[in-house]
């Protein structure tokens, strides 16, 4: 299914939390689909919807800049760009599966407190209400470049998170038409044979058993990454729910190792995407023949992996990952060579929660991608 950016996930809601955003941050935000039509815009500063966007010749710098996120930004590294009428945008892609759905944006801001002379020319330039302008330029936030990174690379994610739901979400409920569809065809096939029972009861027989394995496949495809066959997110919720739910009173030991290949993007760039995925499935072959049974190898999204160790502690799992480590860097990829993963590991805590856990493994892997890559960091303590 080719699916579009309304299609997955409700502009509504997605209106309210940009919303929620910028009440909190007071920077402006806007995402528009794949053709560029806007969606949602929340926060537009009036120097822009009053004077920037008024002006033809002012006008024309802003469309400039639109253009140019269709044009440059095609990976999923984001684009800060000076407009042409001096503020600051940023833009990353909205990718579904490599494919452009759309944009997010925050924008209308300065790295730096501005130049008052620049914007006094500029307002006589376009004929502006020079003192207006300039009352409306002192409402512009200024944003450090370190804080405008962490933002975008949460957005990034966020982004990324809330596509591939969407997309899980269509899918089941493409599935669920499908199974509603043959019950209504079994039905009619059942009504159309009762004067031959034996027959009949044959047929349902024999469309039942069709109907369990739809939905057992069915199952399967929602807890399987299709392209690596491994895990998803689905599945670990689910094991996480049912060996660490509320309802127990001690919780079994567990660690977690989340690991990332190194310059992947490097990969995709020089061999094509083609080879990035025999990559990925090359790479989840190797690592099923060194897992222990009861262990789960899951796709966490893009070229990152989780690995949830049961009843293991942090010493046992950060050795395992120094073996994957090694067993990697040792083995010779089709087409690409050599590669090398950073890994991070971290343990499951009394009274600890699975979102802690979480930040506390993350963390550990972008310090082992900070401090070098190609190694194993664990994380000790909360």
């Amino acid at each position: 299914m080719n699916l579009r950016l309304q299609e997955i996930i409700a502009v509504d809601d997605l209106r309210e939390l940009m919303l929620f955003f910028h009440e909190a941050a007071g920077i402006s935000v806007g995402v528009m689909d794949e053709k560029q039509n806007w969606l949602v815009t929340i926060g537009w500063q009036h120097i822009c919807t009053d004077f920037h966007r008024v002006n033809p010749t002012s006008r024309k710098n802003c469309l400039l800049s639109e253009q140019r996120i269709s044009e440059y930004l095609n990976t999923k590294e984001y684009l800060s760009y000076p407009c042409p009428n001096g503020l600051v945008e940023v833009a990353i892609p909205i990718l579904l599966h490599e494919t452009l759905i759309g944009f997010f944006f925050l924008g209308q801001f300065l790295y730096q407190p501005p130049d008052i002379d620049y914007f006094r020319r500029q307002a006589i330039a376009y004929g502006y209400d020079v003192e207006a302008y300039l009352q409306a330029l002192k409402k512009i936030p200024v944003v450090s470049k370190q804080r405008v990174d962490h933002l975008m690379r949460f957005f990034s994610l966020f982004f990324d998170l809330l596509t591939r739901l969407g997309a899980e979400n269509q899918k089941r409920l493409h599935a669920e038409s499908e199974i509603q569809k043959a019950k209504e065809e079994l039905e009619v096939r059942v009504e159309e044979r009762t004067r031959d029972l034996n027959r009949a009861l044959l047929e349902v027989g024999d469309l039942a058993f069709q109907l369990n394995t739809s939905l057992q496949q069915i199952e399967s495809l929602a807890v399987t990454d299709s392209l690596t066959n491994t895990y998803n997110r689905r599945k670990f919720d689910e094991v996480v729910a049912v060996e660490h739910g509320h309802g127990s009173s001690e919780k079994a030991p567990f660690s977690l190792i989340m690991l990332d290949i190194d310059y992947f993007k490097k990969v995709n760039d020089r061999f094509g995407h083609s080879a990035g995925d025999d990559v990925l499935k090359h790479l989840c072959h190797l690592i099923r023949g060194v897992i222990r049974q009861g262990d789960l190898l899951i796709r966490w999204g893009g070229e990152e992996f989780m690995l949830l160790l049961p009843t293991t502690e942090i010493a046992e799992a950060e050795h395992f990952a120094e073996r994957i480590r090694v067993d990697v860097e040792a083995e010779k990829f089709s087409t690409v060579g050599h590669i090398t993963i950073s890994l991070g590991v971290a343990e499951f805590q009394k009274d600890d929660s699975v979102d802690a856990l979480l930040k506390r493994v993350d963390n550990a892997l972008y310090q082992a991608k900070q401090g070098g890559r190609n190694r194993v960091v664990k994380c000790v303590g909360g």
